[in-house]
């Protein structure tokens, strides 16, 4: 579904990713992880089209999107959901979710939709017509996947859905993202909890300074002595 090959990226003169290649199939979850700064955030931004790597190539559902605007890359089935729970603070939690349905292909199944990402996170509809700047982190954290979800996503990634979130709010997110994953949704998570990432996802990647240094089943990963010693706290 998503081929990531060889891609470099810098922030002006400055390089952040080196050589990245990664690749995520139908229905599967992928974890990528690695210590802060270490490149992960920018991977799922040049693979959305908010950075544009300076080499490789980036295939989606076996078209190359490198120089593909982002907005037409959600049109083809590919979301973000940002950390922090990137939400639009002044809106509503309803008018948040219903602009997450902008996608032509996605507007016929918008009350379809809304009511599956009530289903899924039912705090959110009690909260309808509450600003999103109210909210607690992890409704935000929920409001941000529900937005993404709203586009009809073939493929959702998601970039640090526990950060700074309670450990009972994080179970309910890690349980949701697998539900997620079961209606036929392909992941992609980048993600602190390095643990609970690896107990949900099949495959990991481990980047480090730029560069993917490791990559393996995650149930490998999760029985590697110098993973659990980095990333596990073991």
């Amino acid at each position: 579904m998503l081929q990531v090959k060889n891609i470099a990226v810098s922030y002006g003169d400055l390089p952040v990713l080196w050589d990245v290649s990664l690749e995520v199939g139908q229905q599967a979850i992928v974890a990528l992880l690695g210590p802060n700064g270490a490149g992960k955030s920018t991977t799922l931004k040049t693979i959305m089209g908010l950075l544009r790597p300076s080499q490789g190539e980036i295939i989606f559902m076996g078209q190359p999107i490198n120089r593909t605007p982002t907005q037409q890359i959600v049109n083809m089935g590919l979301g973000l959901a940002p950390e922090w729970g990137g939400v639009f603070a002044s809106l509503t939690v309803l008018e948040n979710l219903e602009l997450g349905a902008f996608p032509r292909a996605a507007r016929p199944q918008k009350k379809e939709r809304l009511n599956w990402v009530y289903d899924i996170f039912p705090i959110l509809a009690s909260r309808q017509t509450q600003k999103a700047g109210t909210l607690s982190g992890g409704e935000r954290q929920m409001l941000a996947i529900g937005r993404a979800l709203m586009s009809q996503p073939k493929l959702l990634m998601l970039d640090e859905p526990s950060l700074g979130l309670a450990p009972l709010i994080v179970e309910n997110i890690f349980e949701v993202i697998k539900r997620i994953s079961e209606n036929e949704v392909s992941i992609l998570i980048v993600e602190q909890n390095v643990h609970l990432a690896l107990e949900i996802a099949e495959q990991a990647y481990i980047i480090e300074t730029g560069r993917i240094v490791q990559h393996d089943a995650s149930a490998k990963l999760l029985r590697d002595q110098r993973i659990k010693e980095a990333y596990v706290g073991i």
